[in-house]
């Protein structure tokens, strides 16, 4: 699960937020887009009214499937389209749940209805108010990874500090699962001094987490959001280039999710049950095989560590056969079914 988010309103976070949706249609996945915004930006970008009579603000307030579902509609991009796009639409009721001070587990309420669909979906993206309220630590708390999106101004650089803050006070008192995705640059207009000198200042204080890809300031992206239709349906070189953008940024999005999986399956079994989050699977192998092979320039890559080779004692086979058994017993059941057929093999 993905949060798009922003500490500055007029940034384009959902202008994102679609267009990473567009993208991921275009691709065939199953995606729900959930709108946490009371202003129901992504619900109409979706083509669906943010004034149903379920919507996340009902899902908040009792988490169950039911209402999940009830809250949740097809968008009319996904007509004639072989994904499948379905937007959880906002409402105004969405500030009665913005109180001061949450519980523990009114933080945990969007995540726990969301459980209960996941296995519906390939993705996830949950687009969030633009400030850090309950409405925006409930969605971080139910995500994996968190876009924060800023323009390039004094002031938009102020709220990416002050979301990193932010997000690290969540991942010390609520939740460790979710992590930093990246920063995105939003309508640069590279032809501006100061926009390039916010950029580079980005680049400065946040090195390891600034987005390689940016966005311009190009009209496409409004005109699409303001007929309804998705970036990728919209005519012209520039949406075209725009649209392959968005793809970028989606592989990148989708290899983070991939790597996680793969950092996961390596802890010990206590230590990952030590988040609530461990309830939770995911197989991103369907997501992983639409990546494209990377291509990788060999000046880059650096040579192997040498490392120098020790006698190890071989381990008896008791160790062994409960050192397989604790193994076993972190694996889902396709892991473990994967692992049968190799030994299979093997024979």
């Amino acid at each position: 699960m993905l949060s798009v988010s922003a500490l500055k309103g007029g940034v384009g976070k959902t202008t994102i937020t679609l267009g990473l949706a567009s993208s991921a249609m275009s691709r065939g996945l199953r995606t729900l887009i959930v709108d946490l915004d009371p202003q129901g930006n992504a619900s109409i970008g979706l083509g669906q009214s943010p004034d149903s009579s379920v919507s996340s603000a009902e899902v908040l307030k009792k988490p169950k499937r039911q209402n999940v579902l009830n809250a949740t509609f097809a968008s009319s991009w996904a007509k004639g389209q072989t994904g499948r796009l379905d937007i959880m639409v906002s409402s105004n009721r969405l500030s009665q749940q913005n109180i001061p001070n949450p519980s523990f587990k009114q933080l945990w309420n969007l995540d726990e209805a969301l459980s209960r669909v996941e296995g519906d979906y390939d993705l996830v993206i949950i687009d969030t108010p633009p400030n850090i309220n309950t409405l925006t630590r409930t969605a971080w708390v139910a995500s994996d990874r968190i876009m924060l999106i800023t323009e390039p101004s004094i002031n938009s650089l102020i709220g990416v500090n002050n979301a990193v803050k932010a997000l690290a006070e969540i991942r010390k008192q609520v939740s460790r699962q979710v992590r930093l995705f990246g920063i995105v640059v939003n309508r640069l207009r590279p032809s501006l001094a100061e926009h390039q000198f916010r950029v580079n200042e980005l680049q400065s204080l946040y090195p390891e987490d600034i987005c390689r890809i940016t966005f311009e300031e190009k009209s496409p992206l409004s005109q699409a959001q303001g007929a309804g239709r998705s970036i990728h349906s919209w005519p012209g070189q520039a949406a075209a280039k725009l649209a392959g953008n968005f793809d970028q940024l989606l592989e990148e999005v989708i290899r983070s999710f991939a790597e996680e999986d793969m950092r996961r399956l390596s802890q010990p079994k206590n230590e990952r049950e030590r988040n609530r989050h461990s309830h939770r699977t995911r197989d991103t192998a369907d997501l992983a095989e639409l990546l494209p092979q990377a291509i990788v320039d060999p000046s880059q890559v650096a040579e192997p560590e040498r490392v120098e080779m020790v006698n190890i004692e071989p381990v008896s086979e008791d160790i062994r056969d409960k050192w397989n058994e604790a193994l076993r017993q972190t694996l889902t059941e396709k892991q473990r079914k994967a692992l049968l057929e190799g030994q299979d093999e093997e024979d």
